[in-house]
């Protein structure tokens, strides 16, 4: 759930402020699409960003419960 808010937040221009990583995220994904502009490509590498990303959230989680 903590990355669903993230990528939301990234994605969703209105809601861009609900989470503060969100910009962050977006910041990557708009230069991951300048370095691979082909869309396969660009998420064959963007995947390693969003698998790390969920690493985290994972620790954050459990730091809370």
């Amino acid at each position: 759930m903590r990355l669903t808010r993230i990528v939301h937040s990234a994605d969703v221009q209105a809601d861009r402020d609900l989470d503060p990583i969100a910009r962050g995220l977006e910041a990557i994904a708009v230069g991951y699409s300048q370095r691979f502009p082909d869309d396969l490509e660009n998420l064959a590498h963007q995947f390693e960003v969003y698998d790390a990303l969920y690493a985290w959230c994972r620790l954050q989680v459990a730091s809370e419960g």
